[in-house]
């Protein structure tokens, strides 16, 4: 009983769902199939032209992906593509969300945008709260443009420790251990966290990135976990920097 409490707690799912078909027309509503036979849906906004990159957005655990629509837009509007990734259980999707099914989504997610004509190459991993622990999984998997990582804790079970102490361990099953995997994650790595994160402690941050070598580390002043005010400028800024240094990095 109390791991299922704990899971309600991990997951408390927001069922607002995308538009139907009176979408705007520069984005369209994608729909897709997971490994293991669940739809999903997600916001394909374009770049505006081929070559550019694409960021693959994992949102926090008490959201739904139509609230970042306006993110979405505005990373469109600074010359970037976007696609809106939603987990089975939220935004009125079948499923129930755990650990392992958000990184079938996301490997899902990943899958959907190959077939709309975007190789991983190109693809920009973004996780923010609970989906920077999607972004590092898939980075792990797969090799993609660069990863940012969005007020990201080191695992939900430290994340616990501050509620359960240390019976943290034993009723977290969804464990999103991020802070074991991050230094197998072979794509540029960028992580921001707000220096008044009041949900996830920015040491948390701190930790993620010296466990990572290379990683570029951003504190925003004066922002808190709900409160990261010009995200869309921030993620545009720091893809472009890196897309403008990639040639010099992959020389040996």
């Amino acid at each position: 009983m109390l791991t299922a409490l704990v899971r309600s707690m991990i997951f408390p799912a927001s069922q607002a769902s995308f538009p139907g078909p009176h979408e705007g027309e520069r984005w369209s509503v994608a729909r897709y199939d997971t490994a293991d036979g669940l739809q999903l849906a997600g916001a394909y906004f374009p770049p505006p032209s081929p070559d550019r990159p694409v960021v693959l957005y994992f949102h926090g655990n008490a959201e739904a992906a139509v609230q970042n629509l306006p993110l979405a837009e505005s990373l469109q509007a600074r010359g970037l593509g976007a696609f809106l990734a939603e987990y089975r259980g939220y935004g009125g999707l079948a499923g129930s969300p755990s650990e392992e099914g958000l990184y079938a989504d996301g490997e899902a997610a990943l899958a959907e945008l190959g077939r709309l004509g975007v190789p991983a190459e190109r693809v920009v991993l973004v996780g923010r709260s609970l989906g920077s622990g999607v972004a590092v999984e898939l980075a792990t998997r797969h090799r993609v443009a660069a990863v940012v990582l969005v007020s990201a804790y080191t695992s939900i079970v430290d994340m616990g420790r501050t509620v359960a102490g240390p019976l943290a361990t034993l009723v977290i099953r969804d464990r999103f251990d991020s802070l074991s995997k991050v230094a197998r994650v072979a794509s540029p790595l960028v992580l921001l966290h707000g220096t008044r994160d009041d949900v996830v402690p920015v040491t948390m941050g701190r930790r993620l990135a010296a466990a990572r070598p290379g990683a570029r580390w951003v504190e925003v002043p004066e922002a808190t976990h709900n409160d990261f005010s010009g995200l869309a400028e921030l993620l545009a800024r720091e893809i472009e920097a890196f897309l403008s240094t990639a040639p010099a990095a992959a020389q040996p």
